[in-house]
């Protein structure tokens, strides 16, 4: 009797958890999370994990590619005793068998000279910078970045920023 009211509660805890993942592995929640925790990593200059979050053939406007986008964001938050980033993601969508996040970023801080720089040309920007992720495999929660995008916000080649 005492097996049947445990194997009762057990069952009603597992439908609850697999429902609870259903929720948790939908695109748009995965695209929010994995943007959110990549930006962490960039905030905490944790390279190594940033890279982990990007695809191979990661691009963006600016002609870097994975190794050069990591190398140049290395050089730069470099110039910061103290990092925040602040984003907050407007929207996600689908576009092209790809989900994209529409997200504004705030970059508060401390540090050298380039640092109240950087913090004015994103802080600055009106339009959200635009993360595409693409899904790895059949796991749901295997996304990996592809581009980020700006509009508005102009990086000079020589010198990264």
């Amino acid at each position: 009797m005492l097996v049947r009211k445990y194997a009762l509660a057990a069952g009603f805890a597992l439908a609850l958890w697999a429902l609870w993942l259903l929720w948790l592995w939908q695109p748009d929640r995965q695209v929010r999370l994995h943007t959110t925790h990549f930006l962490k990593k960039v905030e905490r200059r944790n390279w190594d994990a940033a890279r982990a979050f990007m695809a191979e053939d990661f691009s963006d406007r600016w002609g870097h590619n994975k190794t050069t986008a990591l190398e140049d964001g290395r050089q730069v938050f470099a110039q910061f005793l103290f990092l925040t980033i602040e984003n907050q993601i407007v929207n996600c969508e689908v576009q092209d068998g790809t989900e994209v996040a529409h997200t504004v970023l705030k970059i508060k801080g401390q540090g050298g000279a380039v640092a109240p720089f950087v913090m004015q040309a994103v802080n600055d920007l009106h339009e959200p910078f635009v993360f595409t992720w693409r899904r790895m495999g059949a796991a749901p929660w295997n996304w990996q970045l592809v581009r980020i995008d700006q509009s508005e916000l102009k990086i000079d080649e020589e010198r990264a920023f």
